[in-house]
């Protein structure tokens, strides 16, 4: 251990003598990213030592941030990680940090309602806290116009209409804890985004921990009847396995008493097991859990596992909500715990020989406000549209726009039958025709409206365009 401390502190006398010209390193990274690996001959070496290693490793972390720092951080991702749509992006270069949690986009482009962006978030508190299932999830949004008609003037600053993006994960850098994202943004098509580009965040979920058909450690053995509370229909706030829910719900009378009986296999503690007891004949388990928390445990599946190893569903489960003092209520108002109560077709006799299963998910993340807004030149002679009103298989394409990230549309429909986002779209240019993939949509079956949206794979050249081809109807280019 002594000659091991004696080492590092060598090593660390080293690193503090060295200095680095980062205008010299960038030119040489640079080209070395784009070396190939020449065939050597194969000799034995001695194995190196820990401490040797160690400077290696150091050494090159400081080459790859001193080179990262002098081509900028835009030149450097694009070169690094050659993403689909660099050719395209601005750089930006703007940065939120709360929660130790960094958010920068380091290039993006828009489209009037499309965006492509390349972000990144770093946790910068040494905890590693990000992992490969980070994601934003329900905390990101975008700042749009208020909905329009048929790309007419927008009006003000909305963020009530409906938006949907693809995210890819670039590279997650598990030394300095950073993960790179492509994001592909579509707004409805009438919606165009803000000038600058606005987003941002009000939450971060870092990772999942699935739990599968996972033991509870209670014994069944002994289990009489219950200590339960009155119920009456209006505190059943819902149920699954509707099916098997009597049809009469005021003929449930009475629910386990809430309590504290045992902890969950995950062992965190704003989820437990309530109580376990026998109600008319049936086994009841109830699960509580605090409600409204953005994140811990989800909802509990349960189960029992028979001697003979079958995993024996439950009939049906009952939802509560309670006060603090565990006072059932009938709404939402003054709302503190949730309890699930899982009724199960097996009486008392040899429970001891049953074991009882949970299924679910521990979720891990930060609250916080990340918000950046991006400047970006103007792409307008990047897109080209259609107004003509074009018929297809029952489909009026009243408005169409086509830009480097896809093509878009609305339009109406005739008859119950909705088919547009199954249709086939290919853009025919100089060169070849290029299939573009369904991207997504949304319809309203009363007015028999609809937009749907179809994505490219790489930036298309819109000066080669010579015409879109939906389900075989070609549509020359302007």
């Amino acid at each position: 251990m002594e000659k091991f401390n004696r080492d590092e502190k060598h090593i660390h006398e080293m690193f503090s003598q060295i200095t680095v010209d980062a205008s010299k390193l960038a030119e040489q990274v640079k080209s070395r990213l784009h070396e190939g690996h020449a065939e050597r001959p194969v000799r034995q070496r001695k194995r190196w030592a820990t401490s040797t290693i160690a400077a290696i490793a150091i050494s090159f972390v400081l080459v790859t941030s001193a080179a990262a720092a002098s081509l900028g951080n835009f030149d450097w991702f694009i070169e690094r990680f050659n993403p689909d749509f660099g050719k395209i992006v601005e750089p930006v270069g703007v940065y939120s940090e709360d929660k130790g949690i960094r958010m920068e986009v380091i290039g993006a482009q828009k489209y009037d309602n499309r965006a492509i962006i390349y972000l990144s978030l770093q946790d910068r508190t040494g905890q590693n806290r990000l992992t490969e299932q980070t994601e934003f999830r329900d905390g990101f949004n975008v700042k749009m116009h208020s909905p329009t008609k048929e790309g007419a003037e927008s009006g003000g600053p909305s963020i009530s209409a409906s938006i949907s993006w693809k995210q890819k994960i670039i590279n997650f850098n598990k030394d300095t804890n950073t993960i790179y994202y492509e994001f592909n943004i579509t707004a409805d098509p009438n919606s165009p985004l803000t000038d600058p580009l606005e987003l941002g965040s009000f939450l971060i979920y870092f990772s999942e921990k699935a739990y599968i058909d996972e033991p509870i450690s209670v014994s069944l053995t002994g289990i009489e009847d219950a200590k339960t509370i009155p119920i009456v229909e209006a505190q059943i706030m819902g149920s699954s396995n509707s099916n098997n829910v009597p049809s009469d719900l005021s003929s449930l009378t009475e629910a386990l008493l809430p309590g504290n009986y045992a902890a969950m296999p995950h062992g965190e503690k704003d989820q437990w097991v309530s109580n376990i007891g026998i109600i008319d004949g049936k086994l009841h388990v109830q699960i509580g859990k605090i409600l409204n928390k953005e994140f811990g445990p989800n909802d509990a599946t349960l189960s029992l596992k028979s001697p003979d190893g079958n995993l024996i569903s439950h009939d049906y489960s009952l939802f509560f909500l309670s006060d603090k003092k565990n006072n059932l209520l009938t709404d939402y108002d003054g709302a503190k715990y949730r309890y699930e109560e899982f009724v199960f077709p097996i009486s008392s006799e040899n429970l001891s020989k049953y074991t009882l299963y949970f299924t679910g998910s521990v979720y891990s993340g930060v609250e916080g406000s990340w918000n950046v807004a991006a400047n970006l030149s103007g792409t307008t002679a990047n897109f080209r549209t259609w107004k003509n009103d074009i018929s297809v298989e029952g489909h009026l394409f009243e408005y169409i726009t086509l830009s480097p990230l896809g093509l878009q549309v609305i339009g109406t429909y005739k008859g119950e039958n909705y088919m547009a986002s199954d249709m086939r779209i290919e853009i025919e240019t100089e060169d070849v025709i290029i299939p573009l993939e369904g991207g997504g949509g949304s319809q309203n079956s009363d007015k028999h409206t609809f937009n749907s949206s179809w994505d490219t794979k790489a930036p298309l050249d819109i000066t080669k365009v010579k015409a879109i081809i939906i389900n075989g109807t070609r549509i020359p280019a302007k």
